[in-house]
């Protein structure tokens, strides 16, 4: 074997031996970090447990702290509130007692004048019962007097009683002799016309009736025309029962009836009235 050989063969040898040897190292220094990794992995997951349950505690505190501070947010609101209620009720509670204040002050016044006003009133009161008194002496001599005036006035009304029924009286006989008088100048006026001037006058004594009347313009029409010997002119008087009505002139004619202007009366005639000869002239 050459020489060149024999050193590749202790090269060969010292290379082998060389990896064997960095194998060995290798692979001990492998057990130990598998060790080491499992030692570190199991502590990591300790501490990862670890670390998962305080972050669970750290967010069931935080959930717990927010809770609480919106408990918080809610009261303080709820106290804001309160605070301005009760600052608005401050307030008004201030108003109040300032016009309490006023009211007293005012009530102090009208007190004082009411006690001023009492003592004005208590004085009065002595000058009106001295008045009263005074009074009630006048009112007992009033009151005597006016027994005595009504006593006057009841024979006072007795005799206007009396009066007024003889009053009564006199009236009813005064229309009783009015109506008598009525009747009386009916009857001179029909005396009248039966006899107007004696025998000889031109105007026949005749009667009819009134057919138609013009309140309006005074016209009467009636029932006797020219067959019966009524001229224009002719007078007539005009009758309601035993009331003398009115006067009436003719003024045209017709065969059987006539139209006549009331010259005189105290009515209006209507269509029935009675007509006569009349005597005026």
């Amino acid at each position: 074997m050459s020489t060149v050989a024999k050193v590749f063969v202790v090269l060969n040898f010292l290379l082998a031996a060389l990896f064997l040897g960095s194998a060995s190292a290798l692979l001990g220094h492998s057990d130990h970090w598998k060790a080491r990794h499992t030692t570190d992995t199991t502590k990591l997951s300790a501490d990862l447990n670890t670390e998962k349950n305080r972050s669970k505690a750290l967010e069931s505190e935080l959930s717990k702290t927010q809770a609480d501070k919106t408990a918080s947010d809610t009261a303080a609101a709820e106290r804001k509130r309160e605070a301005e209620t009760l600052q608005t009720q401050n307030a008004t509670l201030k108003e109040k007692f300032d016009s309490l204040l006023a009211s007293h002050a005012a009530a102090t016044r009208a007190l004082q004048i009411a006690q001023n006003t009492i003592d004005n009133v208590q004085k009065l009161v002595g000058v009106l019962q001295d008045s009263r008194k005074t009074d009630i002496d006048n009112l007992t001599k009033a009151l005597a007097e006016k027994n005595e005036a009504v006593k006057m006035q009841n024979a006072l009304e007795a005799n206007l009683n009396d009066a007024t029924q003889q009053l009564k009286d006199v009236l009813a006989k005064h229309a009783t002799t009015q109506t008598e008088l009525q009747r009386a100048l009916f009857e001179l006026e029909s005396y009248r016309k039966l006899y107007p001037n004696g025998p000889g006058t031109e105007q026949p004594w005749q009667v009819g009736k009134v057919l138609t009347a013009d309140a309006a313009n005074n016209i009467v029409v009636v029932s006797l025309g020219a067959e019966d010997g009524v001229k224009v002119g002719y007078r007539y008087a005009v009758s309601r029962g035993n009331q003398f009505i009115a006067t009436i002139t003719i003024m045209s004619t017709q065969a059987k009836m006539a139209a006549g202007k009331v010259t005189l009366g105290n009515g209006s005639p209507m269509p029935g009235d009675d007509i006569a000869t009349s005597s005026t002239k």
